[in-house]
């Protein structure tokens, strides 16, 4: 984004989910999860990863589509993403916290089990057509009926919880480096534009949403 381009862009809290709007969103899709499984039904339990991902990624709506099981590694004491498809092509870590990896360790699990996916290095971790990548209408449309579910307001796009992410991290961090690097900006303006949504505290990192 140019430096004019900042200079006239706003984050406002309208912009982002407060934490009874997450817990709400986030209970939502896994009760409907819960419900599919029982069921034998495949939307919502996708469908509540790709939610419960964006809002601890901080990831775009392209990157999410572009992720590959490779680019996810549960192991070790921090579990990361790579991000490498973001903006200009940069690569970027992303580290995640426990109950994100433990989702994303049931959900790939789910892919291979249930689905029938292929859980190969290359093979996305939202599936499309013929097993592709799909086409980011398919996310944003999954997460706008996500949001439908819960009850929550419909301006609430899936860029919403990039912003949402950005603004908790910097919240329980106040380390405006890290939040840049998370998000992949390239310019420290942009990311500056969170610094006065939130009050301060002494929390030093980034903490779930109970739900």
């Amino acid at each position: 984004m140019a430096a004019r381009e900042i200079s006239n862009y706003v984050i406002t809290p309208e912009k982002f989910l407060d934490e009874d709007e997450q817990k709400t969103l986030l209970k939502t899709c896994r009760e409907r999860s819960e419900l599919d499984l029982m069921k034998g039904r495949k939307t919502k339990p996708v469908r509540y990863m790709l939610v419960d991902l964006a809002l601890y990624s901080g990831l775009r709506v392209m990157e999410l589509a572009a992720l590959t099981i490779g680019d996810i590694n549960t192991t070790g004491k921090n579990p990361y993403l790579i991000v490498r498809s973001g903006k200009r092509k940069k690569q970027r870590f992303v580290y995640i916290e426990s109950g994100l990896c433990s989702h994303l360790k049931n959900f790939i699990s789910y892919k291979q089990k249930t689905l029938g996916q292929s859980i190969d290095k290359n093979a996305p971790l939202f599936a499309g057509r013929n097993g592709n990548h799909p086409p980011t209408i398919t996310l944003m449309k999954s997460w706008e009926k996500a949001v439908e579910t819960a009850g929550l307001s419909k301006k609430y796009s899936i860029h919403n919880a990039r912003h949402t992410y950005a603004t908790y991290l910097y919240k329980s961090t106040k380390d405006l480096l890290k939040v840049k690097k998370y998000l992949g900006h390239s310019n420290i303006n942009m990311t500056l534009l969170y610094a006065d949504l939130v009050p301060d505290d002494n929390e030093s990192n980034i903490k779930r949403i109970e739900y």
